[in-house]
């Protein structure tokens, strides 16, 4: 299988932002990720955790020892908003009286980027460069720094539409880590790509 999660992506703008910026992250509770060294998820630590996996609830260490990883566990490691409004009740398609929420959220977002067909993909690339180039230290800013951070290592192909003016107001902790369970129940079920 081939995993999408990219780390050296994010490190990589990380070390590039100035102080603003840094300080903008850390105003909206993404600070703890300034901190990530992380470049590659090595494939041998992946095959562990696969193999340790037997449901949402815990991972199992040895014979004797189970691993109940929390919310908690994602906010110690990565310093993310834990607690808020869950990400399920603001993802449209699943609790959404209307999907036309997430279509004008989606229109919005392949305007900023320039792209015309509404079945394209934003790039990652696209969004790296405006990550980078942009000297604003805005909500537009924000909102692109999360949108990349979750789309190249905390929650990649995740597929959800969220709208990010609500940052700091929503557990990003419970949403990684749904995100996280989901791709290892593909990578078991043998699932070609896995989050």
């Amino acid at each position: 299988f081939t995993k999408r999660c990219r780390p050296s992506s994010l490190t990589a703008v990380i070390s590039a932002l100035s102080e603003e910026k840094k300080d903008a992250l850390r105003q909206i509770g993404f600070g703890g990720l300034l901190h990530l060294k992380l470049t590659s998820v090595p494939m041998t630590m992946f095959s562990q955790l696969l193999f340790a996996f037997r449901s949402e609830e815990y991972f199992e260490v040895s014979e004797t020892e189970k691993f109940r990883l929390t919310e908690d566990d994602l906010c110690d490691v990565f310093g993310l908003p834990n607690g808020g409004h869950d990400l399920e009740l603001l993802v449209t398609g699943l609790a959404s009286s209307s999907s036309s929420d997430g279509e004008s959220l989606k229109s919005l977002w392949r305007e900023r980027y320039k792209i015309i067909s509404s079945k394209d993909p934003i790039p990652l690339s696209a969004v790296k460069t405006k990550l980078l180039s942009n000297g604003l230290t805005d909500e537009e800013f924000k909102q692109t720094f999360v949108l990349f951070a979750m789309s190249s290592f905390l929650a990649p192909a995740s597929g959800a539409v969220v709208d990010l003016r609500l940052l700091s107001a929503l557990n990003w902790c419970k949403y990684v880590l749904e995100e996280l369970v989901i791709g290892v129940r593909e990578a078991v079920r043998g699932a070609k790509y896995v989050r």
